[in-house]
């Protein structure tokens, strides 16, 4: 059943639709890689009921979680969509409820 429901979660992210986070558990790398800091181009406080941010395809961005910051440059083959911000988190940063939504980069063609 978890076979299954892995290969489901892994179609609808290739689709472009919405994510889970049991999608996202299984390879955060769909969505793009960890960076340095130094190249971050928006830095995001996440705080207690946030729910969204809104980033652009290609960005690098700085989440601060808990007092500590996490980089990451958003690398989506589908150019938008959106994903559980848990989903490329180190393990033990919590940010539970918190989605973010991937814009195509307008420079893209």
């Amino acid at each position: 059943m978890k076979a299954t429901q892995a290969l489901i979660a892994l179609a609808v992210a290739a689709s472009g639709f919405a994510l889970n986070a049991d999608a996202a558990a299984l390879n955060p790398k769909i969505y793009g890689a960890s960076a340095p800091a130094s190249a971050a181009q928006q830095v995001v406080e996440v705080k207690p009921g946030m729910k969204y941010v809104n980033v652009v395809n290609g960005q690098t961005v700085t989440f601060n979680v808990e007092g500590q910051a996490f980089t990451w440059n958003f690398q989506m083959y589908q150019q938008e969509g959106a994903l559980p911000l848990a989903a490329i988190l180190p393990k033990e940063l919590h940010a539970d409820g918190v989605t973010v939504y991937v814009a195509a980069d307008p420079t893209y063609r």
